[in-house]
């Protein structure tokens, strides 16, 4: 990515640092031209007329995260600040293209997804973003449905039992909290660490964590925000990998359709072994991310922007030098629909830019036949990806 490029769009996302502010003014200098761009992409009243529709966007907030604690259960209502958020810079590889866009919106409202049932007629004005809500299941296989409308959860759900008192050999009974399709949700453990979950994801861990270690299973994407706990050092198990973690916030994104295993650390110390060899660890720093290859097992260290990668925890979807192919795959999780490519080759088109999580997918639609020379069309149950015929 392009670091002027990247700096814009951190600029235009309210995310850059004291740092990169300045870096950025140093590249805009005197340069009228320049300094007209970033101007245009940060006022609002600057958007063409075709786009002033575009002002009156609702956002979704996430209603309200349910927060679970084993000695009580209780709801939390949060409230989401309205992102002023960016589709920029859009480079295709494909189709040569470049194009900038910038969408805002003024109100917030709470709102839910309708699944679409199978083999229904699908219209994209009528697809929602997603909610939140999850299933939380017992160890005798009882299930509860959670969601941001519940009323009351029962404080005897979780059965409660304080790590000093607990009979060291006695197996703590697995818990299981599953987030499907259309859906995210935040949890916090026994030992106040908090987990948000991102859809098509689960979340394994003991009813009570043993006296000498904390110990979890993730599949999909989470993210972390560990408690520290020298006594009781911390662990993120997935299929194909262990991440011991030393206090510290970080994301783990383990789909099943996803070629590697990515870890990416925000700040603290983390550090990774893979399942098949635990005695070797890599260590992390912030700002890095391990990339397990699923297929040879190679574990790649990169530099990256954790804003960019954790973005679905903040309301948006931000993609960097990203494939068609990934972000389709991204947007039909949480907004749960079926897709297909018209041309394969489309998979392969580079975009670059951000798109409000909470809005409409009509919004996300809009952008990305703006940036990138697609279309986007509901036929049937599914959307089709074509090229754009104009």
């Amino acid at each position: 990515m392009d670091r002027i490029s990247l700096l814009i769009l951190k600029k235009i996302t309210s995310s850059l640092s004291t740092d990169e502010a300045m870096e950025l003014e140093t590249w805009i200098g005197n340069n009228p031209a320049r300094r007209n761009l970033i101007d245009r992409l940060t006022d609002p009243s600057a958007l063409d007329e075709e786009y002033a529709g575009e002002l009156r966007i609702r956002h979704e907030r996430p209603a309200r995260d349910m927060a679970l604690r084993i000695r009580h259960m209780h709801r939390q209502h949060t409230r989401r600040r309205v992102f002023r958020v960016a589709a920029a810079i859009a480079a295709t590889t494909v189709i040569g293209a470049a194009a900038w866009l910038y969408i805002t919106g003024d109100s917030d409202s709470s709102g839910s997804a309708t699944p679409p049932l199978a083999g229904a007629i699908l219209s994209i004005d009528d697809i929602a973003p997603g909610k939140t809500g999850a299933v939380y299941k017992t160890a005798n296989g009882d299930a509860v449905a959670l969601g941001a409308s519940d009323t009351a959860i029962m404080a005897n759900i979780l059965p409660i039992r304080h790590p000093d008192r607990c009979d060291a050999n006695r197996p703590a009974d697995n818990l299981c909290l599953e987030v499907a399709r259309g859906h995210e949700f935040k949890i916090m453990l026994e030992d106040s660490t908090v987990v948000w979950l991102n859809s098509e994801s689960t979340l394994s861990y003991p009813e009570v964590f043993r006296a000498s270690e904390r110990r979890v299973h993730v599949t999909g994407e989470a993210y972390f925000a560990v408690k520290p706990d020298d006594s009781r050092p911390f662990y993120v198990e997935t299929d194909e990998q262990v991440v011991r973690v030393y206090g510290t916030a970080f994301n783990v994104r383990t789909y099943a359709d996803d070629p590697c295993v990515c870890t990416t650390l925000e700040h603290g110390s983390i550090a990774i072994s893979l399942a098949e060899t635990p005695s070797g660890e890599v260590r992390l720093s912030p700002g890095h991310q391990a990339r397990l290859n699923r297929q040879d097992s190679k574990l790649d260290m990169l530099v990256v922007d954790p804003q960019v990668i954790t973005g679905w925890r903040n309301g948006r979807f931000v993609f960097q030098n990203q494939p068609l192919s990934v972000i389709m795959r991204d947007l039909a999780r949480w907004y749960d629909f079926e897709y297909e490519f018209d041309d394969p080759d489309l998979q392969n088109i580079i975009f670059m830019g951000s798109i409000p999580r909470y809005s409409d997918f009509s919004v996300a639609k809009r952008i990305l036949e703006r940036s990138g020379g697609i279309e986007l069309k509901a036929s049937g149950s599914k959307i089709i990806i074509t090229t754009c015929s104009k």
